[in-house]
């Protein structure tokens, strides 16, 4: 498949992905023996060698083990349990309807930011 006519959606889905893993642009591109540079040229879709690029693309792939197709689509990445809300509460529920517990919590709460407003 020829990825250099797509490669500003290519682009745009690497950085996502570089974003979303938590890499910086220097550690992403040591990881993937990519110069800085180049990398920069690839993120913005402007690099003008198609045999670099398929290149390059094929390094990214390789370093974790993704298919070579995988950036024709934007990257889908579940979070960690720990990225994740544990639970979620809503103050929209109507006051008869809480749990006393929370409903103290959100009152403690309001209390709190009354006393902030007093000094701001």
């Amino acid at each position: 498949m020829n990825f250099f006519q797509h490669r500003k959606k290519i682009g745009e889905n690497i950085a996502t992905f570089i974003r979303l893993k938590g890499f910086s642009k220097l550690s992403f591109s040591k990881l993937t023996n990519i110069s800085r540079p180049t990398l920069n040229l690839i993120l913005a879709g402007e690099i003008s060698s198609p045999v670099t690029f398929e290149t390059h693309l094929k390094k990214i792939t390789a370093a974790f083990n993704l298919p070579e197709d995988y950036f024709l689509h934007p990257p889908v990445i579940i979070p960690e349990s720990w990225q994740r809300p544990a639970m979620q509460y809503s103050d929209r529920l109507q006051e008869e309807n809480r749990p006393e517990h929370i409903q103290k919590v959100l009152n403690d709460l309001d209390d709190l930011l009354d006393i902030a407003a007093i000094y701001l």
